[in-house]
């Protein structure tokens, strides 16, 4: 993999007011005004990157987001937006033409699991997604959807229940990635909560992946999501998960393209580990 092929989520916002307790953000950074971030997406692309999430927080709750998206893709970037999906709707006739992938999350299909998973403010998470799945076959839906799910001592035995309810949803989905709850950021404070061995996670992956094979699930267990996101902050620094912290390899706005390039390319572990945690977008890049 090259740096083209290289995602770097751009967390254009560290606020988020939903307080799910699994988050791994990392609270309390500034944003930049709209004029640093747009810059800052050119020199990207000057650099070589042609790949851009935008995460946060809720990245939707800057009022600019889609100007940082129709930006980004007129600069020549392909898109990927990780929301809750509370504005899709909404916004999705300016986001149609220029965003490729959405990422949504999916816990839990009942009030309680998603309470005890992230929030109760994000309690009926089941219901956004599927007014999303019943809507989008009446449009002319041109975004590739995925669905997240994270999972924990909350509904691991509820999966299956889980992949049947999207499977009966007119909508078909792209792709569908499970990951093992990861104390990371606001996450570490619930650990002893949610946290659930490796070898559990990966027994239940398995089945659920013979049990649904028409599904495009894949997973990916907390050690293989170790190093394997490359994130630039609000503020532009640049970091990766490290364990159950994160480690600054530099900040895009102040440093030269050599100290960024050679900071995550000349780490063959976090080039192999990034390009394995996304190949469910490599097939589909720009397809629906």
């Amino acid at each position: 993999m090259d740096i083209s092929q290289l995602v770097i989520d751009f967390r254009i916002t560290s606020h988020c007011n939903l307080g799910c307790d699994l988050c791994f953000r990392n609270p309390g950074i500034e944003d930049s005004p709209l004029s640093s971030m747009l810059q800052v997406i050119q020199y990207m692309y000057e650099m070589g990157f042609r790949r851009i999430g935008f995460t946060g927080g809720e990245p939707t709750s800057r009022a600019d987001y889609i100007c940082l998206i129709e930006a980004a893709k007129r600069t020549g970037f392909m898109t990927y937006l990780s929301t809750v999906g509370h504005r899709f709707m909404i916004d999705h006739e300016r986001l149609n033409p220029v965003l490729d992938w959405v990422g949504i999350p999916l816990d839990g299909i009942d009030r309680f699991v998603n309470t005890t998973i992230r929030s109760e403010k994000m309690s009926n998470q089941h219901r956004v997604v599927k007014n999303i799945l019943t809507w989008l076959p009446e449009t002319n839906n041109k975004i590739n959807i995925k669905l997240t799910t994270v999972v924990s001592q909350s509904n691991i035995n509820k999966l299956d229940d889980i992949v049947q309810w999207v499977e009966n949803l007119p909508f078909k989905i792209k792709a569908w990635r499970f990951y093992q709850f990861c104390p990371l950021g606001v996450g570490k404070e619930k650990r002893e909560k949610l946290e659930i061995r490796s070898d559990l996670f990966l027994n239940k992956m398995a089945a659920l992946k013979r049990k649904h094979p028409g599904m495009p699930i894949s997973w990916a267990t907390f050690e293989q999501r170790d190093k394997a996101n490359v994130v630039m902050e609000p503020n532009f620094d640049i970091v990766i998960p490290d364990g159950e912290n994160y480690s600054l390899l530099g900040n895009m706005q102040n440093d030269p393209p050599d100290k960024i390039i050679n900071a995550i390319c000349g780490n063959d572990e976090i080039m192999r580990k990034c390009e394995d945690n996304r190949l469910w977008m490599n097939e589909r890049e720009f397809t629906v």
